[in-house]
């Protein structure tokens, strides 16, 4: 990770100043605090530090689920604040992957559509969505639960299928926030080695907010927050 003012094509997440305010009570709470952060393409990085640390907050602000109170945030090179509302959706769709705790499945759908929505709110072919999205399940190893719907499937396979929707596109970003939280020891594993092995394949750079650190363990760099803060980047 490089911490700079200066900005190039490989940088593909540059904070500059981004500081939060929730506005809750009569207290207001700065749940970031002037962070200056600069990722490059292509690095997996763990984000750790204690409840209420600010972890989900960055990933929130990263991922353009919310805006900062202050400073300024890039994303593969576009600066996200001069997008309206619906560009930022549309670049949200195609620039992020999004892999949470809770799975966010629609019941209603099976596992091939419900990994098939980014590319049909992208307005692309639906059968050009169908194979690709098959493509992508069978890299997850799920080609036998195509057809079953998310009630039909266990939590590591409902995850599995949240890992594909959130990579359909190819997104040059993936956030994580606590991806294997729910899951038992064996099943995390599973989901580790997989999020680990399709970013490498897929070329992705990865944020990946966790508690375990055995799993943050396992990514070549590390970022410590601390009330609202990054105290320190490298190895644990």
């Amino acid at each position: 990770m490089k911490l700079g003012t200066e900005r190039n094509v490989s940088d593909v997440i540059v904070l500059r100043s981004v500081s939060k305010v929730y506005a809750i009570g009569a207290q207001p709470v700065e749940a970031l605090k002037r962070i200056d952060l600069t990722i490059k393409s292509n690095q997996n990085i763990a984000v750790i530090g204690k409840s209420g640390a600010g972890k989900s907050t960055l990933l929130h602000i990263i991922g353009t689920l919310d805006r900062p109170s202050q400073g300024k945030v890039w994303l593969n090179g576009t600066e996200i604040s001069t997008l309206s509302d619906y560009a930022t959706s549309l670049f949200r769709n195609t620039t992020l992957g999004f892999v949470f705790q809770m799975k966010n499945l629609f019941n209603e759908f099976s596992a091939l559509e419900n990994v098939m929505l980014p590319g049909l709110i992208a307005g692309l072919s639906k059968n050009i969505v169908r194979d690709r999205a098959a493509k992508v399940l069978a890299s997850v190893g799920l080609t036998h639960r195509e057809k079953h719907r998310p009630g039909e499937l266990s939590g590591g396979e409902q995850q599995r299928v949240t890992i594909a929707r959130a990579l359909l596109m190819a997104p040059p970003i993936l956030l994580a926030d606590e991806p294997t939280g729910n899951l038992d020891k064996h099943t995390s594993l599973a989901i580790q080695n997989l999020l680990l092995g399709l970013c490498e394949e897929y070329k992705t750079t990865m944020l990946l907010v966790t508690h375990d650190l055995d799993l943050a363990s396992r990514l070549p760099q590390r970022i410590v927050m601390e009330d609202g803060m990054i105290i320190d980047r490298g190895d644990l």
